[in-house]
């Protein structure tokens, strides 16, 4: 498991999970934010997962079927390398009339995570889960 580590960042004046260790703050202020971070992108990664699979269930086609399991193994994979545990399965069900406002969410979401991690090589798994949900979400229009 990686030693991560919780900066600062002045430009957007909130923490974020990094790999480079900042000494700008005393060691109480980053085990703050560590209780506090960690279970926030854990919980959201696992909201993430639940609706990507509960739409899986409800789109017919093809392609967008293929793009939703590249997606979920991406998710999976995301979380896996950060808290080095699977994912829960929860059965999540949605009605398939509000299929756009759970992908909305689902960027939503993705966008938030990718916010709080500033680590490349997890920022930019993060960035392929956003492009693949918004490619489904505008062949839905």
């Amino acid at each position: 498991m990686h030693k991560f580590f919780f900066n600062y960042n002045n430009l957007t004046e909130k923490y974020e999970l990094s790999l480079y260790k900042g000494n700008f703050f005393n060691n109480k202020i980053n085990i703050q934010a560590e209780k506090t971070l960690l279970p926030e992108i854990q919980k959201d990664i696992q909201n993430l997962y639940e609706t990507v699979v509960s739409i899986k269930e409800i789109i017919k086609d093809e392609d967008n079927l293929l793009i939703l399991d590249k997606t979920e193994l991406m998710i999976s994979n995301l979380y896996y390398s950060i808290f080095a545990s699977p994912l829960e399965l929860v059965d999540k069900e949605i009605s398939p009339n509000k299929i756009k406002e759970y992908l909305q969410n689902a960027l939503s979401v993705i966008t938030k995570i990718e916010s709080e991690i500033n680590i490349p090589e997890y920022n930019r798994l993060a960035s392929l889960i956003k492009n693949n949900l918004q490619i489904i979400f505008n062949s839905l229009n």
